[in-house]
């Protein structure tokens, strides 16, 4: 069905629960037990952990991903949630790209549609899908393949992999009589790796083909 299956019975201690791991230094493993030292202690706060799992954050055993990592730069957190749900909900940002912007009630009938759970679950799954969406960038997104390799804050193409605009596109583009104008935005996803001359080679090309 392309969309993960996981949601929290409520969503109010959302921005309080990603402030707190932020804080945190990341576990060897993500558990209730952690979950009760941030201050999180209600039974309905357990189901975040299956969220966090769905949007890619934690592994099966409930090991802190690289997206976790990632996540903890408040720089780019915003920016690599939106990428995470873009991932996570595939299947509904399959039918409508702009997902994120829908109501609850248009929310329910995507999700009714590509699920087939009740009334009840599609609620909160919506509601979940609208808090998590509060809380991210989509104007940063980069990748939204199946597969992408998180490049983390300390790499050097840790801003490329989360930056859409082009300092390019401050430019004032030229205009013709009618008013018009045409700019060109290039996406890059560019690999994780530690040795600079990847990314000399990737912008000498870009450099030689396209400027």
């Amino acid at each position: 069905m392309e969309v993960t299956s996981a949601y929290l019975y409520t969503t109010n201690t959302v921005p309080q629960i990603f402030e707190a791991i932020q804080r945190a230094q990341v576990p060897p493993k993500f558990t209730n037990a952690f979950l009760q030292a941030l201050g999180f202690k209600s039974t309905n706060d357990r189901a975040f952990i299956n969220v966090w799992k769905g949007l890619g954050f934690l592994d099966g055993s409930s090991t802190p991903t690289e997206h976790y990592k990632a996540f903890l730069d408040k720089a780019v957190a915003k920016a690599v949630l939106a990428r995470q749900i873009r991932l996570a909900y595939k299947g509904l940002f399959g039918v409508d790209d702009k997902a994120q912007d829908l109501s609850l009630e248009n929310l329910k009938g995507k999700l009714a549609t590509l699920t087939g759970k009740d009334e009840t679950v599609l609620k909160k799954m919506a509601a979940t899908f609208k808090a998590l969406c509060k809380e991210a960038d989509f104007t940063a997104v980069v990748a939204t393949e199946d597969h992408v390799e998180t490049v983390t804050p300390d790499t050097p193409a840790a801003a490329a992999a989360v930056v859409v605009e082009s300092p390019a596109l401050d430019q004032v583009a030229p205009r013709l009589s009618g008013g018009f104008a045409f700019s060109h935005t290039i996406y890059l996803n560019l690999p994780a790796s530690r040795d600079i001359a990847v990314y000399d080679a990737i912008f000498k090309s870009l450099r030689e083909h396209l400027l």
